[in-house]
């Protein structure tokens, strides 16, 4: 991939078009003013994410994006929306590249994609491969696991885990990058509660939360 490609200043009108045709997607959602929630911290009714992931990916082609780094990755089911088959099958990016520590979740996804030469499965830390990684980002998927350490609230250790990613990956997003964050329908602390205020302070806008968070550079 070049540099050339992203150098351009990102025009404003046309990502207004763009967050218009994002949000007529989804339609019209109210909910009330109490959201229950499991013991486990989650929204009590869950729904799958294939409607972000799909929109997700629509926005990721309208803005020309090329490369695709999902941490954390795997075939989870239904449920879990299957998210790098998504972005194989739904997506024009050049490169697609899957990270988790888990060998078994990383043989997964090899014979899921084996279709697709342009989707590479590794198996590694996700801050490390992101440290040393040279190119551009245009969109970072997130849904990977860490423990909590001893004594914790539950859900810290996911919380600092994901800020220290959001900062190793921070300088490679591209101009019209964007950012999916999974399971965001839980309590904090969580996933998103330390990173999405550090990407705010960067220049990144919540387009929506819930099921799963999307911002947009």
């Amino acid at each position: 991939m070049t540099t050339e490609g992203h150098a351009k200043a990102p025009d404003k009108g046309f990502a207004k078009r763009v967050l218009r045709r994002v949000y007529s997607s989804f339609g019209s959602v109210r909910v009330g003013d109490l959201i229950p929630v499991d013991p486990d911290g989650f929204w009590r009714s869950r729904s799958s994410p294939a409607r972000s992931l799909k929109a997700a990916a629509k926005l990721f082609d309208r803005l020309k994006g090329e490369t695709i780094v999902e941490i954390g990755s795997g075939l989870h089911g239904r449920m879990s929306g299957n998210s790098i088959m998504v972005w194989a099958r739904r997506t024009r990016a050049r490169i697609i590249i899957a990270i988790d520590l888990d060998p078994e979740r990383i043989g997964q996804v090899r014979r899921a994609a084996s279709r697709y030469p342009h989707v590479k499965a590794v198996v590694g830390d996700g801050i490390e491969f992101l440290e040393q990684f040279t190119g551009g980002i245009d969109l970072l998927y997130l849904d990977f696991w860490t423990p909590d350490p001893d004594g914790a609230v539950p859900g810290t250790g996911r919380a600092e885990a994901y800020r220290s990613v959001y900062r190793a990956a921070k300088d490679k997003m591209t101009p019209h990058s964007i950012i999916l964050i999974d399971d965001t329908d839980h309590v904090p602390p969580w996933k998103h509660t330390l990173m999405i205020p550090d990407a705010r302070r960067d220049g990144f806008v919540v387009l929506y939360t819930g099921r799963q968070t999307l911002l947009r550079r």
